[in-house]
């Protein structure tokens, strides 16, 4: 997160808006979204026929819009929202507008700073990728762009982007290949009947994606360059947090997953299915979720899996700080269950969201949601009140308070509590 530690850890709580009166004054008011620091809450309203704005902390923008959508926070606090201006689309920024404008606009990303904003944009049937208000300059036409990523320094933006036109029914040109990676305006030399899964080295120096070589042959593609291997099958790659040279990804092969690095396979015991492959902090452990058999969920740690299986899924695992222990939400016979190296914690809720670990990995905390109503859950027990909406809570970099902004009777507060009471 951007600048955490000038972040506001001493004040104990803050009350920054009155939601509920925002629907008096309004005709319509959106989901509303907080900075990352908490100190700002937004949503989307409408004022009348044609006429949207945005609301921050109960002040709204200067300008009207005709249309307004996708309203995010990036993570340096400017609040960026897509909107229309005479019929053409384009990113307003803190209320003011860039000046180009495009037929369409979407899927805004930003880097770990937030001084990089991105976005892709179509105009006159070409696309582009928008970057700090400038569209590539890219040496061909970009006839598709079917999603993008950003490196955490900002420098490097890449995107899968379909590079030759290709007819009604024409086949063959299909089979030849019509996709490629673009990085920051620049296409690779080789196009591909399909890409997926782009994925960008944290250093910012590799980006990886899969790629499809035939109807049944699927393969991992680095800088423009193929593996010597193919399968079956696979999921999108995961970069080592330090190493821009090692890639894990699960690969399918005689009809089981595995677990391949570099194109090696690297556990020996295949699964029925595994995704989600999730490093250390410090890369020396892997945690991954896997499906033993059908219908039956669970997580595997550098080729273990847990005895502890579910029915229904496994979401994305998460590792304590020190890479000991590890955290994933499960779903089974309806609930949602907050699970910690292969032990249950609490009860099923109808909802809950991705957990954070305190510095010494004692303690587990998140959203959770029952009965429509949600609240900060510690070790899988509530604590605390009821809220009408709540965000994920955040630790502070000493690792001894947690922030946690949420609505309540209406209102929009901001707490700092400490990790030893919550």
């Amino acid at each position: 997160m951007s600048n955490i530690e000038s972040w506001d850890w001493e004040s104990k709580e803050k009350m920054l808006a009155d939601t509920a009166e925002w629907k008096d004054r309004f005709e319509d008011v959106w989901e509303p979204y907080i900075s990352s620091d908490g100190e700002k809450i937004a949503s989307i309203i409408k004022i009348g026929e044609g006429e949207f704005n945005i609301c921050v902390n109960g002040n709204t923008w200067e300008e009207p819009f005709e249309k307004m959508w996708y309203s995010r926070f990036s993570p340096d606090g400017r609040l960026t929202a897509l909107i229309s201006k005479d019929a053409e689309w384009t990113m307003a920024v803190d209320g003011v507008a860039l000046e180009e404008t495009y037929e369409y606009i979407w899927d805004t990303k930003f880097s770990a700073d937030g001084k990089t904003i991105v976005a892709i944009v179509k105009q006159d049937g070409v696309y582009g990728m928008l970057v700090n208000g400038k569209v590539w300059e890219c040496p061909v036409k970009l006839e598709s762009i079917a999603s993008h990523a950003i490196s955490p320094d900002g420098n490097t933006v890449a995107a899968i982007a379909q590079t030759v036109p290709l007819g009604q029914a024409d086949l063959d040109g299909f089979l030849k290949g019509t996709w490629s990676v673009v990085v920051n305006g620049k296409p690779w030399n080789d196009n591909f009947v399909g890409i997926y899964g782009l994925a960008i080295s944290n250093d910012g120096k590799k980006v990886a994606a899969e790629y499809r070589a035939a109807i049944c042959e699927y393969g991992i593609v680095v800088n423009g360059n193929p593996w010597i291997e193919k399968f079956g099958c696979t999921w999108e790659p995961v970069f080592h947090p330090d190493k821009s040279d090692e890639i894990i990804v699960p690969v399918r092969q005689a009809g089981q997953w595995f677990l391949a690095k570099n194109g090696r396979i690297v556990w020996d015991k295949g699964f029925f299915s595994l995704l989600y492959q999730t490093y250390s902090p410090d890369g020396n452990n892997i945690a991954v979720a896997v499906a033993p058999q059908f219908g039956k969920w669970t997580v595997a740690v550098n080729g273990q899996p847990w005895s502890v299986t579910f029915g229904e899924c496994v979401q994305k695992p998460c590792f304590s700080p020190d890479g000991r222990k590890v955290a994933v939400i499960a779903k089974d016979s309806g609930k949602w269950l907050l699970v910690v190296d292969g032990a249950v914690l609490g009860e099923g809720y109808d909802n809950i969201w991705q957990p954070v670990f305190s510095p010494d990995g004692d303690k587990v905390i998140c959203k959770v949601e029952k009965n429509g109503k949600y609240a900060v859950a510690v070790n899988g027990e509530i604590r605390g009140k009821n809220y009408e909406a709540l965000w994920n809570p955040v630790i502070s970099p000493d690792g001894t308070r947690a922030m946690i902004c949420g609505v309540e009777s209406g209102r929009y507060y901001r707490k700092v509590v400490s990790l030893s009471n919550i």
